[in-house]
């Protein structure tokens, strides 16, 4: 009894210590032109830059690991419940927009030994992510490693993106491919 006490603290301190931060960070960027969301869970050790203009709706969780950067071009809009998870750096252009329960991830689980449990594997290496200027990215859209759209891009909801595309590309599916170019007419 007294060790499932003790995890039930540590648990609600750490649930607690993440919406304070979440609830600090909300209020500082008041004053700088950013609106973030009610229940935001922050867990910061990185360098975090937001232009103004930025948009975070509510319930989002941002992780940011000690030494990496999240950047977010003005104008950015990014949809509720959003989960962005960076170990090294992920980049978001101006004006970006992104629907409901997107994941934006630099890195991944490690997976490669069976007979361990993937939780003691650790993650693999970080790969930077950067979304273009302009982009759209669909309701339960997941962006993992080393992705990067160009400007403009349009992904389908429900995708994986897992590899990179260039600008004006319209993607869907899992995993995410070109479906048409939405270019300017040449």
């Amino acid at each position: 009894m007294a060790n499932g006490l003790r995890f039930a603290l540590r648990w609600w301190r750490l649930f607690f210590l993440r919406r304070l931060r979440g609830a600090l960070f909300r209020y500082q960027q008041m004053f700088r032109g950013v609106y973030v969301g009610p229940g935001l869970s922050f867990a910061r050790g990185g360098e975090v830059r937001l232009e103004s203009g930025v948009v975070i709706q509510r319930g989002a969780v941002i992780s940011v690991r000690p030494g990496s950067v999240l950047a977010v071009g003005a104008g950015s809009r990014l949809g509720p419940e959003l989960v962005l998870s960076v170990a090294q750096q992920v980049t978001l252009g101006r004006s970006v927009l992104t629907a409901a329960r997107c994941y934006i991830s630099d890195h991944n689980h490690q997976f490669s030994d069976p007979g361990r449990p993937v939780l003691e594997q650790g993650m693999t290496p970080p790969q930077p992510v950067v979304i273009g200027d302009g982009s759209w990215l669909g309701i339960n859209v997941c962006i993992l490693a080393g992705v990067t759209l160009g400007r403009n891009c349009v992904v389908a909801a429900n995708s994986v993106v897992t590899s990179s595309f260039p600008d004006y590309s319209v993607v869907g599916g899992a995993p995410a491919r070109l479906l048409r170019s939405a270019g300017p007419a040449s």
